[in-house]
């Protein structure tokens, strides 16, 4: 069997090539630099793609009518499910995602209109039907909610949702208003995973980039965590922000691996248009943050500084230092698996037919999902989507996706794979 290894590519410029429809003269697009540093230089730039957009469209008058045949099929695969909580008690100056300001009267009407949307597709065999494998609980930032509404919405998600038994349960958050009683709340309602954004322990940037939290109540916070002993515990951390040395990425890096965490993320900056970042930046409030070529570096650093700690690699990004930490929703999600999206702004897939939900509580009030967008699947967007769970772990089967798929992806691409080869981006593997 031949196995492709990504080695040093960039995940999102390679899943351009998750298309076979290319014809093989036009494959020369793909074609990375020879003869440079393939990390920084291979690509003029990177190209991010949203894990669930793509296809054509459907009118709005033909949602329920798409929606229906889906509805009342049993799932087969695996599935996940998102909860979007669009609240957030401080705007970050990086954060480009749907967000809006945190008042607390709004956490209690925000979980009884979750609760009702949960509820709505329940008895058809579309959401009732088979194992959910992996909830996620982000946002926007879950833990600016009160105490019993984080309960209330976990433990309505378990009545209502089919969970497999080892189904991974996410809470996402900041360390920064989430004491005992909503972490105890958390624990009552089930959660055994917490991905928690510290982004950089070093308080200079932390402040710079509109966080509240100082390095020593980071800690803190954490060890108060972890006292608990009850569910992993993972850090976000991002690299090339303004002001951040090398020598600080990886003081970041060691100040994580001295708490002894379940795992953690290593993540590049990105500046999106028209975030507050890119406006400081942009007004010389702020001085940029690290090009490509050092970007690069950081991240080589990250992967070096890992497998020293005697990490895990469970993805392009994400290490595990325990058995505790697995990362399925963030596997699955980028790959095949259903996902089952609750509250405003939260997008899903029904075997392949991702939607998007409005800003919504009138619509659930009414007893509707409240649906804003509708995109069924492309040709071949499951072979798509099972390329990108393979390039998300670095790696690719590829008589095993033939078989599947029925397509000689081998001659397909093989312009381009031999290219890559002789840029230093992928290595070719006969296992056997």
């Amino acid at each position: 069997m031949t196995e492709i290894r990504l080695e040093k590519s960039l995940p999102s410029e390679q899943e351009r090539v998750g298309q076979p429809s290319v014809p093989a003269e036009g494959l020369e697009r793909y074609f990375a630099r020879e003869g440079v540093d393939p990390l920084p230089y291979a690509f003029e730039g990177k190209i991010a793609v949203h894990p669930g957009l793509g296809g054509s469209g459907v009118e709005k008058q033909d949602f329920e009518a798409t929606l229906e045949p889906l509805l009342a099929e049993p799932r087969t695969g695996k599935t996940v499910a998102y909860i979007h909580v669009p609240f957030c008690e401080t705007h970050c100056l990086y954060c480009g995602f749907y967000n809006k300001a945190y008042r607390e009267d709004e956490s209690r009407i925000y979980a009884d209109a979750l609760i009702q949307e949960l509820r709505l597709w329940r008895g058809r065999p579309g959401q009732d039907a088979g194992p959910v494998h992996a909830v996620y609980m982000g946002g926007g930032t879950p833990t600016a909610l009160q105490a019993d509404d984080l309960r209330r919405i976990l433990k309505e998600v378990r009545a209502v949702l089919p969970l497999a038994n080892d189904c991974e349960i996410t809470v996402e958050g900041r360390l920064s208003n989430f004491g005992p009683d909503k972490m105890e709340a958390c624990f009552e309602g089930g959660a055994n995973r917490f991905s928690l954004g510290v982004q950089s322990f070093d308080t200079e940037i932390r402040q710079a980039m509109g966080r509240v939290s100082d390095r020593d109540t980071l800690i803190r916070q954490l060890q108060l965590l972890q006292s608990y002993d009850q569910a992993a515990v993972i850090v976000d951390l991002i690299y090339g922000f303004p002001m951040q040395t090398m020598e600080r990425w990886l003081a970041d890096i060691a100040t994580a691996q001295s708490l002894k965490l379940d795992g953690a993320d290593c993540y590049q900056l990105n500046v999106y248009r028209n975030t507050p970042l890119a406006k400081a930046i942009e007004s010389g409030r702020l001085p940029a943050g690290a090009d490509v070529p050092m970007q690069s570096a950081m991240f080589a650093a990250g992967v070096k500084a890992m497998q020293k700690g005697f990490y895990r690699r469970l993805s392009i990004s994400h290490w595990a230092r325990t058995s505790r930490e697995r990362n399925l929703y963030n596997l699955y999600v980028k790959g095949r698996a259903h996902c089952l999206a609750f509250g405003p702004g939260a997008g899903g897939n029904l075997d392949g037919f991702f939607y998007l939900n409005r800003a919504w509580q009138e619509e659930v009030r009414a007893g509707r999902k409240p649906i804003a967008m509708l995109f069924r699947p492309f040709p071949q967007g499951k072979l798509f989507k099972a390329i990108a769970e393979g390039m998300e772990q670095g790696w690719l089967d590829m008589p095993g996706l033939e078989a599947a798929y029925g397509i000689p992806l081998g001659e397909v691409w093989k312009p381009v794979l031999e290219q890559w080869e002789r840029a230093g981006l992928v290595e070719r593997h006969r296992t056997h």
